[in-house]
C-alpha cells in the first residue's frame, strides 16, 4: 500500500535532455519512445547527457541519481541509434529493478 502525501504531488517518468548535437537529440527521441513503450514509470529522474570526446566524437551518458547507468560513443547511424536505445532502456529497467529490490532489503532510518 502506497501512501501519498496530502499536501504535495509526485512526479514520475521524467527524462531530462542535456544533449548537444543532432545525433544526441535523435538518440534522446528514440530512448524516450522506447522508455514509454515499455511503460517504465519510475520515481527517479533519468538524465541523458552528452559530452565531447575524442576528436569529433561525443559520448552519451545515461544517469540516475548521479550514477552512470549506460554510456557509449555516438555514431550518427539510424540502425546504431535504434540498437543502442533498446539496450540503454533495458539497462535502465534493470538498474531500477535492482534499486527496488535493494530498497526492500534495507531499512532506512
Amino acid at each position: 500500500m502506497i501512501i501519498l502525501p496530502v499536501d504535495g504531488f509526485v512526479l514520475k517518468g521524467i527524462i531530462t535532455d542535456e544533449t548537444k548535437t543532432k545525433a544526441g537529440k535523435d538518440f534522446y527521441d528514440r530512448y524516450y519512445y522506447k522508455y514509454n513503450e515499455i511503460g517504465i514509470n519510475a520515481d527517479k529522474i533519468v538524465t541523458i547527457g552528452e559530452e565531447y570526446s575524442f576528436a569529433r566524437n561525443t559520448a552519451i551518458t545515461i544517469m540516475i541519481d548521479n550514477e552512470i547507468v549506460y554510456q557509449f560513443l555516438v555514431r550518427p547511424d539510424d540502425e546504431f541509434l535504434d540498437a543502442v536505445a533498446v539496450e540503454a532502456v533495458n539497462e535502465t529497467f534493470t538498474y531500477l529493478k535492482e534499486k527496488e529490490k535493494q530498497r526492500k532489503y534495507f531499512t532506512q532510518y
